[in-house]
């Protein structure tokens, strides 16, 4: 069996949907989680009550699991809009994201990621206004835990297909990097392998893209880029889905450029560096067996490229 030498995670609420609003069914997935020795790391959002939240908690402290807390289903069901030029509009999502963040904490969560609102049309205002947005954010999780910073993450999206985000493109990405991480400690950027193709890009386009050190971690999933496929956009689904894009072969690529780029050597606030699976199970499929799939994928990546070496 092929060791790990980074933290691996799942997505919980994309790997089990309709789950994270479910208290019963959100606890029922985390024990799922806990019991399987390869997991070190679940990504969560927002909790249905408080007595959830202390539940997951006290569930994730007894099984030595950590926790990442992802803003972006928030943002995506209330329609919030982080990078609006219209300031009453961005002020909304600013006080949702700082809630976030405080949940966040709470949770006992090391990052929080984001993403930013659609593209409307004004690439120069638009960045301006999120990195405002994203300026207060770094702050305000830094004054709420000086010792040690949440991380905040941003997280790349399509711009022309699905979620049609303002960031977006690598090469806007590698912009606004470099202005936040001029100012924030704790700031960083997500990237996450589903999403390059539906952004036409390559790892290597992407990586090129970026200042140095500023991808502190990553999802590996999959999906489909043809219009007329039911699954076709943003949806992560398993791998070996007909037609889609991701199998072993792009995450041995995946990987092979992240060593390459230095990520595995990278501080993170996990200790070790972290990856996530990001897949959703097809109508009818177990989330587990899903997961164990998206497992062979990935040690059977790591194995070629050893061999390759």
């Amino acid at each position: 069996m092929t060791a790990f030498n980074f933290k691996l995670g799942v997505v919980q609420f994309m790997a089990f949907p309709n789950s994270d609003q479910n208290p019963e069914a959100l606890l029922a997935s985390l024990k799922s989680l806990a019991v399987d020795s390869d997991f070190g790391l679940v990504e969560l959002t927002r909790m249905p009550d408080r007595q959830t939240l202390v539940q997951v908690r006290s569930l994730l402290e007894a099984a030595n699991l950590d926790c990442g807390f992802a803003a972006t289903p928030m943002i995506l069901r209330q329609g919030l809009n982080p990078s609006a030029i219209d300031e009453t509009t961005r002020k909304i999502a600013v006080t949702e994201l700082k809630s976030c963040v405080d949940e966040a904490i709470a949770l006992g969560a090391k990052t929080l990621t984001l993403m930013s609102g659609p593209f409307g049309g004004d690439e120069v205002r638009e960045l301006k206004a999120f990195v405002q947005t994203l300026d207060e954010i770094c702050t305000y999780a830094a004054d709420k835990s000086p010792d040690n910073p949440l991380l905040i993450l941003v997280e790349p999206f399509d711009r022309d297909v699905d979620k049609k985000a303002l960031v977006g493109p690598s090469s806007l990405a590698g912009v606004l990097a470099s202005e936040l991480l001029a100012r924030h400690g704790n700031f960083g950027l997500l990237i996450d392998l589903s999403h390059l193709p539906l952004l036409n890009e390559t790892v290597d386009d992407c990586l090129i893209s970026l200042p140095p050190d500023s991808v502190r971690h990553v999802h590996i999933g999959n999906c489909v880029t043809k219009p007329d496929d039911p699954f076709y956009g943003d949806q992560h689904p398993p791998f070996g889905y007909p037609r889609s894009e991701n199998g072993v072969e792009q995450v041995r690529v995946f990987l092979s450029a992240l060593h390459y780029s230095g990520y595995f050597s990278r501080p993170s606030p996990y200790g070790l560096p972290t990856l996530s699976f990001e897949v959703k199970p097809l109508p009818n499929q177990d989330p587990i067996i899903v997961l164990a799939n998206a497992k062979r994928v990935l040690r059977e990546a790591i194995a070629i490229d050893i061999l390759i070496k």
